[in-house]
C-alpha cells in the first residue's frame, strides 16, 4: 500500500460528544471509544493549545505534533473534566511534526493508547478523529468524529509545514484544536496523528486542519528518540512561509495583531521578499539564546534561501546536534518586533541542541 494514504469523511459524519453511546459495527466499541476519549488530552501553551494522547500512562508520556508545541512555553496538559497539569517537553522534530510531553503528575487511572498498523489500512475502513476543537476552554469536550479510508492522495503541497514521509489524508473538518489529536481504526488503535496545515473553511471562514495524519508506522519510529530528548531539528521557533495564503490565520494562537501581521506579509511580497516569518519562540530555546524573536523573518539559512519549511528541513535534518546554522533575514517591525524599521537586516547564529 502506499505510503500515502487518503481517508475522508463520508458524506452523513458521526458526530459524538463525550457521554455519547452507540456504535455501528464497524466502528470501535462504545467501551473502547471512552477509554480512548481518557487518554485523549489538551496540550497547551503560554499561546496556543491543541491535542495529545497519553502512549505510555507508566510514565507519562503523552504524544502530539511539534507544531502543537513549536514556539510555546509553560506547557499544560488537560484531561477531560481534570484540572490542569504541568508537562516538560522532552524532545520535538519540526521535520517529522512530532513531540513528546511528560506529564509531571499523570492523572490515575489513565489507560494507554495502543498503535496499530498503520499500512493495513484499506480503501472504507473505518477511521475515528478524536481531539479538543476548542483547546484552549480547560472545560472543552472531546470530539469524536467517523471517517472511512479511500485512495491515496498525492502531489500535496506544504508551505508552512513539512513534507511528511508518511501521510494518512481525510476530509473531517475539525478546528485547528485537534491537531495532535489520535486518529483510530475500527479496533480502537491509533493508525495517525493528526496534523497538517492551518486553512480557511470556506462554508465558515474560521480556521482548520487540512486534516492530514502522520502514520502511526511513522510515528512510532520516532517517538523513542523524542522521549530520550531528541531535539535536533527543532531550535524552539514557530514559523510560517511569507508566501502561504493562510499565514495570517496563525496569528489567533501568536498574540500577532491579525491585520498587521497580512500588511507585513503583503508588503514583504509586494517587495519580492520570500522566506520564513517567524510566529512564536519558546523560552530558553536555542532560536531564543541567538536572539531571534517573534515577527523576524528568515531569509537565508547556511547562505541558502528559505521560502518554505521543507526547504528549511533540507538544512536541518543532515545537521548534527551542536551545528552552527548562520541565519539571516529581515525585521517586519509585528509583533515583538516592532522595535525594528521593515527592512532591516539581521543576522544570527543558532546552536541545535538535543540528541
Amino acid at each position: 500500500m502506499s505510503a500515502h494514504v487518503s481517508l475522508f469523511a463520508a458524506s452523513a459524519l458521526l458526530i459524538s460528544m463525550c457521554g455519547a453511546t452507540g456504535a455501528t459495527a464497524d466502528e470501535p466499541s462504545p467501551g473502547n471509544r471512552e477509554q480512548a476519549k481518557a487518554a485523549v488530552v489538551q496540550v497547551m501553551g503560554n499561546s496556543g493549545a491543541g491535542t495529545g494522547f497519553v502512549y505510555d500512562a507508566g510514565s507519562g508520556l503523552i504524544a502530539t505534533t511539534a507544531n502543537v508545541v513549536a514556539g510555546e512555553s509553560g506547557l499544560e496538559v488537560i484531561a477531560e473534566g481534570k484540572r490542569p497539569i504541568s508537562a516538560q517537553l522532552l524532545g520535538s522534530d519540526l521535520c517529522q511534526d512530532l513531540a513528546v510531553l511528560k506529564a509531571k503528575s499523570p492523572p490515575t487511572g489513565t489507560k494507554s493508547l495502543q498503535f496499530g498498523d498503520s499500512d493495513l489500512l484499506s480503501p472504507g475502513d473505518v477511521v475515528i478523529s478524536l481531539g479538543y476543537p476548542d483547546a484552549g476552554d480547560t472545560g472543552a469536550d472531546v470530539v469524536a468524529v467517523s471517517g472511512a479510508a479511500s485512495e491515496p492522495v498525492d502531489n500535496v503541497i506544504h508551505l508552512s509545514s513539512p513534507d511528511y514521509p508518511s501521510l494518512i489524508h481525510h476530509s473531517v473538518q475539525m478546528k485547528t484544536g485537534t491537531l495532535g489529536g489520535p486518529v483510530l481504526n475500527k479496533d480502537g488503535e491509533v493508525v495517525g496523528i493528526n496534523t497538517g496545515g492551518i486553512v480557511e473553511d470556506d462554508s465558515t471562514g474560521e480556521a482548520r486542519n487540512k486534516a492530514e495524519a502522520i502514520s502511526s508506522n511513522q510515528a512510532k519510529s520516532q517517538l523513542p528518540g523524542l522521549a530520550a530528548g531528541s531535539m535536533k531539528n527543532d531550535p524552539g521557533w514557530w514559523l510560517g512561509a511569507v508566501s502561504d495564503p493562510d499565514l495570517a490565520l496563525r496569528s489567533a494562537t501568536t498574540g500577532i495583531d491579525k491585520s498587521s501581521l497580512q500588511k507585513a506579509q503583503k508588503r514583504l511580497q509586494d517587495e519580492g521578499t520570500d522566506g520564513l516569518f517567524v510566529l512564536n519562540v519558546r523560552d530558553a530555546s536555542a532560536a531564543q539564546k541567538a536572539k531571534i524573536q517573534q515577527g523576524a523573518v528568515i531569509t537565508t539559512v547556511n547562505g541558502e534561501t528559505v521560502s518554505s519549511f521543507p526547504e528549511l528541513c533540507d538544512i536541518l535534518e543532515p545537521a548534527e546536534p551542536g551545528a552552527k546554522l548562520s541565519v539571516q533575514g529581515i525585521h517586519s517591525g509585528v509583533g515583538k518586533d516592532r522595535g525594528h524599521t521593515f527592512g532591516d537586516a539581521w543576522t544570527a547564529d543558532v546552536v541545535l541542541t538535543g540528541s
